[in-house]
Parts: structure tokens; sequence; C-alpha cells
């Protein structure tokens, strides 16, 4: 299950089922012709309790997707990064003289 978290006072909440593209498409929509908008979020980890956060176009509001564990990113960078090599122990790093 995705669930898309939000930071918003140095705190993060959260919205079930939704992605990122979402949340914001509905701040977008919600702040088209009002000032302000109420966002239903959920606060706490394990149990969750529902809050409401104030939302106003100069709010900043950090919106993140959270991915299940076991799902692959396919365009995650560390799939291009190659195992740490070993440098032998006789060689030492430093200026060289030529």
């Amino acid at each position: 299950m995705k669930r898309t978290v939000l930071t918003y006072g140095g705190t993060q909440y959260t919205i079930a089922n939704e992605d990122t593209e979402t949340v914001q498409a509905r701040i977008d929509a919600g702040l088209r012709d009002n000032p302000f908008m109420w966002l239903p979020v959920n606060y706490g980890d394990g149990r969750a309790t529902p809050a409401m956060l104030l939302i106003s176009p100069a709010t900043p509001v950090a919106i993140i997707t959270e991915r299940d564990v076991d799902e692959q990113d396919e365009g995650s960078v560390a799939r291009y990064l190659l195992p740490e090599q070993t440098r032998p122990a006789s060689i030492e790093i430093g200026p060289t003289d030529h």
C-alpha cells in the first residue's frame, strides 16, 4: 500500500492510498478559488489519528511518496552502483611525485 507523507511545520503527516500527484492536484484545486483550504491527513505512528492541516499559498509543505519495502524503483540510481572494491593494504593513496 502506498501512502503519501507530508511534512508540515516540522511534523510528518500521512495520507493513505494516494500518490504525490493526487495530493498535489487536490491542494492546487483547493487553492484555485480560495485563499486557504483544510487538508485531511493522519498523524502518528501505528494507530493514526485524523488531523486537519490549514494550507495556504504561503504554507511550506513537502509531499513525499512512501513506497512499499518490496517495491522496486526502476529509476533508481542504486542499480547502477558497483560493489565497493577493496584496495590492497600496500597501496598508499595520496599525491605522487613525477
